[in-house]
This record gives structure tokens, C-alpha cells and sequence, in this order.
């Protein structure tokens, strides 16, 4: 191996890819390393591993972050093999994390537990993180592509400053009420951030990877490229206008029938702290607070400990940049 000074300094940015970003200052060669974990679960050997790469490679540190996923710095390029090697053994993937492709999905960390979530989006984020992973078709798109998929009512998944964003809702559809998403685009802070605007759509929990998709194909083939100070999803929809969107979604995927009603509500944003009831009778979830989200990988291994005599071992990191575990009775 040549090492990291027989890399070309302008091939650099080509890292972002790899969920890799040279941190400055860049002569010293190190990295950032961001790894996805969707909505921001992982199991209790995915949490195991984690903590093992902060210990013996990320001077014992992880950041959880806004997005729910784990960050690591100072990464030498030596160590990155035995990095990659160590989270595709227990399912988990870095790659896209970074770059201009699908980012890590936001969502409800509560997803399956919580008491007043109207449907357990776990499988349904599945099949998402699924599909945009590693596809070629959206691996290259104007900038990168923020999800959030989120049924509870706290709005914990951000929607509002996503690209595209799937909220609780309902509708009466042929007499019976049914249990779906809205549909909000155009989402993004940075300089001049823009809030996400709600297309007049409603969608059942099965078509969420279709619409999906459809967002990112509009993105893809109509999003702004020549400057990429403009080439968010929030410029082209600021333009276009949620009309203009959703007449294109539909060339897309079909008519949809317009929104019903928004069931979000006492907006929450992922601040979970303390002992509270789950859904299912007799057992409790416990959220952790970890001060702006840095914790060394001592605490790690504990709190994953804990989770796996207390609970089903499961770790879930909030976008408020702590996490909580499922305990039993």
C-alpha cells in the first residue's frame, strides 16, 4: 500500500461515496467515516461493533448524529479495510452515506414500540434503504437525496427539512379508514434553507417505495446540475411549486387521490429521555441523554450490555443525537 500521500488531492471528494470525507487539516490524512443505520436502529452486535471500531481505530470515540447514524473521525486509510470488513459482517454499510445519492433514512426510532404510531414503519423502511442502496440508477444525482419515513405522531423524522418526507395520515377511502402518508417535498437547511411543502397526495404504506423513487427520478432528471449551489431538490421544487411537482409525480406513478388528514401532532423531534410504556403491555423503552451526541466506546459497550439482560439487546439513535433500548417487564 502507498499510503495516503499517493492519493491525487482532487480525487479526494470521490471518498464522499464510500460515506468518507478528508478532514482538515487534510495534509494529516485523516477521515471522517459515517455508517448508516436506517431510522436509526441497530441490533445489539451491530452496537458491539461500533463500539469496537471507536476503540481500536476512532481514538474511542462515535457521534451520533441528526441523521441517525454514527460518525467516527480520525480513520487512517490503512485501517479502512479492516473498518469495511468489520460492518459488512454484521449487515451494516457506509457506502452512499456521503456523496450525491440517497442519504441515511430518518425516521421514527420508536417505530414498532410506540403507543401512538398509527403502523410500524420498520418494514417499510426495509424495503426503502433497500432499494436505493448500491443502485446505480441513483447513485449519481444532482446532490444528495434526504428520506425520512415516519408514522408517528411526534413528528420525530424532520420532515419538514427533508427532500422527500412521508408523514402519518389518514383517509376515508370507499367508506373505510385508511392508515397512510402524506407526501411532503423540497425540504433543506444549509444557507438557505426552505421547509418541506405537502403535495396534495395521500399514499397507502405499500406505495411508499414507488413514490419514493419517483422523487428521486425527478430529482435525478430535472434537478438543477450546473450549479452546485443550487442543485437541491428544494431549489427545483421553490421554482416548479407544488402543483407543477405533483402533475410530474403523477406522470410518474399514476393519479393519487388527494391528501386526508394530517394525524402529526405536539411536535416532539426526537427528544427521548427516562423510562416509557411501549405499546406492548408490561414492557418500557429507555432513552439515554448524551451530550451533543459524543459518547466513548466504554459507555457503548455498557448501555449495549444493559440492553441485551434488560431488553431484546436493540439500540435506537433519536435525530435529537441520543438514543434509547427496549426493556422487558
Amino acid at each position: 500500500m502507498e499510503g495516503f500521500e499517493a492519493i491525487p488531492k482532487e480525487d479526494y471528494m470521490f471518498f464522499k461515496w464510500a460515506g468518507l470525507t478528508v478532514q482538515k487539516p487534510q495534509e494529516e490524512g485523516n477521515f471522517m467515516l459515517r455508517v448508516k443505520a436506517p431510522s436509526g436502529m441497530m441490533t445489539n452486535e451491530q452496537a458491539v461493533t461500533f463500539a469496537d471500531i471507536a476503540k481500536e481505530y476512532g481514538r474511542d470515540v462515535l457521534d451520533l448524529t441528526t441523521r441517525q447514524a454514527i460518525q467516527y473521525h480520525w480513520l487512517r486509510i490503512e485501517q479502512l479495510p479492516d473498518v469495511f470488513d468489520r460492518l459488512k459482517k454484521v449487515g451494516l454499510t457506509s457506502s452512499e452515506a456521503e456523496g450525491d445519492a440517497p442519504r441515511n433514512i430518518m425516521g421514527n426510532p420508536l417505530a414498532g414500540i410506540d403507543p401512538e404510531e398509527l403502523f410500524d414503519t420498520r418494514p417499510i423502511i426495509d424495503e426503502v434503504y433497500r432499494f436505493f442502496q448500491d443502485n446505480p440508477d441513483f447513485s449519481n444525482l444532482p446532490r444528495k437525496f434526504k428520506i425520512s419515513i415516519n408514522a408517528g405522531v411526534h413528528n420525530p423524522g424532520h420532515a419538514e427539512i427533508n427532500c422527500v418526507a412521508f408523514t402519518p395520515a389518514t383517509k376515508v377511502i370507499d367508506g373505510e379508514q385508511v392508515k397512510g402518508f402524506h407526501v411532503k417535498v423540497g425540504g433543506g437547511l444549509a444557507a438557505k434553507p426552505y421547509l418541506a411543502e405537502q403535495l396534495d397526495v395521500f399514499i397507502r404504506p405499500e406505495q411508499t417505495k414507488d413514490v419514493a423513487a419517483a422523487v428521486a427520478t425527478i430529482f435525478r432528471d430535472d434537478g438543477y446540475r450546473k450549479s452546485r449551489a443550487r442543485a437541491r431538490l428544494k431549489y427545483l421544487v421553490a421554482d416548479w411549486g407544488a402543483e407543477k411537482f405533483r402533475e410530474r409525480l403523477f406522470e410518474l406513478t399514476g393519479p393519487l387521490p388527494p391528501a386526508g388528514h394530517d394525524e402529526t401532532k405536539e411536535w416532539n423531534g426526537g427528544y427521548i429521555y427516562g423510562v416509557h410504556p411501549q405499546k406492548q403491555a408490561g414492557y418500557s423503552y429507555v432513552g439515554i441523554s448524551i451530550p451533543v451526541g459524543r459518547i466513548h466506546s466504554a459507555d457503548f459497550y455498557e448501555i449495549a450490555r444493559l440492553a441485551g439482560i434488560y431488553g431484546n439487546g436493540e439500540l435506537r439513535l433519536c435525530s435529537s443525537q441520543n438514543f434509547h433500548s427496549i426493556c422487558s417487564k
